[in-house]
């Protein structure tokens, strides 16, 4: 008899319960969950199975509810626990947030230094270029000669799963509710994986992984965040009322397909347009989802962030540029960002989010181009002037 593959998983938090654990036990694994919630550990020992709540009001023919079983948690204060089951584990996963990578990165040097087998780790994080900090934690950690590269398979992830606060009053009567929407697909890089990836209904391995990271920041991203600066400026408060305003659908799409454009022409080799077009318009409906209740404050805020150089805004007019594909709604999108003032619901703006829409009204959107965007005057001069001119217009 065939032994039961283990995954052991970092994180039991929306997306390591609703996606990576759900996925993976349906399939026949056992998934130990690690993490430092007591109850949510306590309650899946107790009761070793949880549902997910599927909330999808454009797809009523869906299962109400997903039953995850053959699961158990580990209480990360017990650290020779942890490191024993990523010892023992024929997959790994992790879904902590930028913020606890490092923390998961060193048990699972702890446990490779006491392992034979090679390991593969999915990281299933919203972080650029996780692989390379998760390698370059390991190797700060392990013995100096141990080979990461050829030892441990880091696995990127491309995370397009919108997961819906699970209320306050659910979660008190049950810390392992958890809600989510119906799409229910998990891409994974398979060049990384150590051996032959397994097989598992829902997870999409896929080769020139890059492709498919590429396509989740500039059409998934760009378009949740070319919402929330339209609609913002529009008077909306969540991302399924941008959605009910053609104005502003108009706007997120047209940005999508903009990109959608661009990404099949730089990966002829993976994509179509019509495939990335079909892409889009599944997102524009997911967006429209009002259980998800997803703020525009919480998708437009951290604009140092989504207005970097390489992220999705900029990173996005980068794309266009060099694929000479037209950048007229994106150009509106980076010129709405600028007067991005929302406030959370307690009236306060995310930190330093105020300081950049001062600078470019005081000085200029030219300021903020030029300056956090990293455009050029000269070189990018016509996105510059599209830009301000839309920005002006805005105000």
């Amino acid at each position: 008899m065939a032994k039961q593959p283990h995954l052991v998983q970092f994180g039991a938090g929306n997306i390591g319960r609703s996606l990576v654990g759900q996925l993976f036990s349906r399939a026949g694994w056992k998934v130990t969950f690690l993490d430092v919630a007591k109850n949510v550990v306590e309650a899946l020992n107790a009761r070793r199975s949880y549902l997910v709540t599927i909330k999808d009001e454009a797809l009523p023919g869906m299962p109400g509810t997903l039953e995850v079983g053959d699961v158990c948690g580990i209480d990360l204060a017990d650290r020779e626990a942890a490191v024993r089951a990523v010892a023992g584990a024929d997959l790994v996963g992790t879904s902590v947030g930028a913020g606890n990578l490092e923390s998961a990165c060193g048990i699972i040097a702890d446990a490779l230094t006491g392992r034979e087998a090679p390991l593969s780790v999915m990281l299933c994080e919203n972080l650029h270029d996780a692989a390379k900090i998760a390698r370059s934690r390991l190797e700060s950690l392990l013995p100096a000669g141990y080979n990461v590269d050829a030892r441990v398979g880091l696995i990127e992830a491309a995370i397009g799963k919108m997961v819906p606060n699970t209320p306050p009053e659910v979660r008190l009567a049950d810390p392992l509710a958890v809600w989510a929407e119906a799409y229910n697909t998990l891409y994974l890089d398979a060049d990384a994986y150590i051996g032959v990836p397994p097989t598992v209904p829902g997870v999409a391995w896929r080769h020139r992984f890059q492709a498919y990271v590429d396509r989740k920041l500039f059409v998934h991203n760009l378009g949740h965040a070319a919402a929330a600066y339209a609609g913002f400026l529009r008077g909306k408060k969540y991302i399924w009322e941008c959605m009910e305003d053609g104005a502003v659908r108009d706007a997120t799409r047209g940005c999508m397909y903009e990109t959608s454009r661009a990404l099949a022409i730089r990966h002829a080799d993976v994509f179509t347009f019509d495939e990335n077009r079909a892409t889009t318009d599944d997102l524009i409906r997911r967006f429209g989802n009002r259980v998800l209740g997803d703020p525009v404050f919480r998708v437009g805020r951290d604009l140092k962030r989504k207005l970097a150089p390489g992220d999705r805004c900029i990173g996005g007019l980068r794309l266009l540029a060099d694929t000479g594909i037209a950048n007229d709604y994106s150009v509106r999108a980076v010129a709405a960002a600028m007067l991005f003032q929302a406030v959370d619901e307690e009236g306060k703006p995310f930190p330093g989010d105020s300081g950049i829409v001062e600078l470019a009204k005081s000085s200029g959107p030219e300021a903020v181009l030029t300056g956090l965007c990293g455009l050029d005057a000269h070189r990018d001069a016509e996105p510059v002037a599209k830009i301000a001119k839309f920005y002006r217009d805005f105000r």
